[in-house]
């Protein structure tokens, strides 16, 4: 496989290990169930279109790097999904006492043949909830058995019906484990699951419009209204071999995608047996400069674990600085601030403080950063915030503040044109020592960083990854799960650690318009 397709996995294998769990289809957690679940079915967080779900982890394997750090056992454990066999013997009872011949023909439908997979989030911002949607000739009859099951059976019966081209369409719920009930519908060759009856039906047993509008078309015999949630990831065609796993940018940005609407989404494609990137980008959403990193790499010290430089929009700033504190009138902010941003972690740091940086017009206020980190960091209890300046020119805020893990000191810094900040305060100091020309920069080692969007280091990422996993672990006084990290989770990061860096290239940008441009990965020399 070509070296520029080993790094695919380092971004994208937290996001195909959760669209993998689909494939195990019936063992999402849950931490909601039953009616009213409040998602807006017209609006997937996430797409898969595949040729087949069982497939799904064996490709996921071709890649090199994550054959070596997933191992086979990945495969295994969604075969052997403890969810995945209480369905099958919940459909095995089922076809055995109503002398059915459909005990895993249903399981076998949803794995083995082309389908959509539809993923929302939960309220703790993880992808749990799903629907999928399949063609199958043997749907009319396989149904037909079912409504007869529901009249006497004590884990499937009707939950309600919805209308799909003027005709009435039941839609039964099965309950196969505690607090596990999904809703099954088929017409003609359309079959729609959905992982919770309260996706579509209300506390009173009520079709939800919006939701039934979705699933209507879904089970609806025009094709274009069965991709209608293809389109809002401008997916439209059927992957002939392969895979397409879309995820919307608000996912992976914890809720902050608003402040750089001009990328939508990534997507990941499995085709001739290789991965592929992209992204989908709003031209109409970029800034009047374009898309140009150019400026943000030369400040950013070398070696992070992850950097991704995104196209910020600074106006979306202005309602969320108007809210920090009506008295120190920090909104102007939004209006000094131009181009796209930085956030980066660090082996030698932690998770929760990256460093983030941006690039201010010139002329700015020094004062505003000032008031703005007063007014946002800590609070009365917290120590003062000290005001100092740094060498050539830089000015610094820093503030001694209480948490739960320790008494942390959060730094903002202005120098000359670039903004600096990080709970971190090493961090913030390391990029100021590499702006002195006194420590290097990651520009340092990129020959186009004006199109470079990210990079990703296997070997400070397993570092970070080590120091998050162990210090979450209870004390050393239990011995059991630190053994089971040692036996499991270590060798896999020494695994991780012997790939290079690879760097994400987005080569071209679109005129105008909504369009997937493809994103390259570069392999880095260690």
């Amino acid at each position: 496989m070509n070296k520029k397709k080993l790094g695919i996995i380092a971004a994208g294998v937290a996001l195909c290990a959760a669209a993998v769990a689909g494939y195990a289809v019936f063992g999402w957690k849950k931490t909601q169930h039953g009616a009213g679940l409040d998602l807006d079915l017209s609006q997937p967080d996430a797409l898969i279109v595949t040729k087949s779900l069982s497939s799904l982890p064996r490709d996921l394997l071709t890649i090199p790097l994550a054959r070596d750090v997933l191992r086979e056992d990945f495969v295994f454990y969604y075969e052997q999904n403890g969810d995945k066999l209480g369905l099958q013997g919940a459909l095995r009872r089922i076809a055995y006492e109503h002398e059915l011949g459909w005990g895993d023909q249903l399981i076998r439908t949803v794995l083995d043949e082309p389908a959509d997979v539809a993923l929302w989030r939960e309220e703790d911002g993880s992808l749990k909830h799903f629907a999928i949607a399949v063609s199958r000739n043997s749907m009319t009859r396989l149904l037909e058995q079912a409504g007869k099951v529901a009249l006497k059976d004590t884990q499937m019966k009707l939950a309600g019906e919805i209308r799909v081209d003027g005709d009435k369409v039941a839609m039964y719920s099965l309950n196969y484990a505690h607090k596990r009930t999904l809703l099954i519908g088929a017409r003609g060759t359309r079959m729609v699951i959905l992982s919770d009856p309260g996706m579509l039906f209300d506390d009173e047993g009520k079709a939800d419009g919006k939701a039934e509008t979705t699933v209507a078309n879904l089970l609806a015999a025009d094709p274009k209204k069965q991709q209608a949630l293809r389109q809002q990831f401008q997916l439209d065609a059927q992957p002939a071999d392969g895979h397409s796993v879309a995820v919307k940018a608000d996912v992976l940005a914890f809720g902050y995608q608003p402040f750089f609407g001009a990328l939508a989404a990534l997507r990941f494609d499995f085709a001739k047996g290789q991965w592929q990137t992209r992204a989908l980008v709003d031209a109409g959403k970029l800034a009047a400069g374009g898309y140009d990193n150019r400026a943000l790499w030369p400040v950013l010290p070398h070696n992070p674990a992850a950097c991704f430089a995104l196209p910020a929009d600074w106006a979306a700033m202005s309602t969320v600085l108007g809210d920090v504190d009506a008295s120190s009138n920090v909104t102007p902010l939004s209006e000094q601030l131009t181009g796209p941003a930085a956030v980066c972690w660090y082996g030698t740091s932690r998770l929760y403080t990256p460093l983030v940086v941006a690039t201010r017009k010139a002329g700015g206020s020094d004062e505003l950063y000032g008031a703005l980190f007063s007014a946002a960091i800590g609070n009365k209890k917290s120590g003062a915030v000290q005001n100092s300046a740094g060498p050539n020119g830089a000015v610094l805020w820093q503030r001694e503040v209480a948490t739960g893990i320790g008494a942390q000191h959060p730094t903002l810094a202005v120098s000359g044109q670039t903004v600096l900040f990080s709970p971190d305060r090493k961090l913030v100091e390391q990029a100021l020592a590499v702006a002195r020309k006194q420590a290097p920069a990651i520009a340092d080692r990129l020959n186009d960083p004006s199109r470079t969007v990210g990079l990703i280091a296997p070997a400070s990422l397993a570092e970070l990854i080590r120091k998050e996993a162990f210090d979450a672990l209870p004390s050393a006084r239990e011995p059991v799960l630190r053994a089971a990290a040692d036996a499991h989770l270590v060798p896999r990061l020494n695994a991780l650690k012997k790939y290079p860096p690879y760097r994400l290239v987005l080569k071209s940008l679109p005129a105008s318009g909504v369009s997937w441009q493809p994103v390259e990965w570069q392999a880095m020399d260690k």
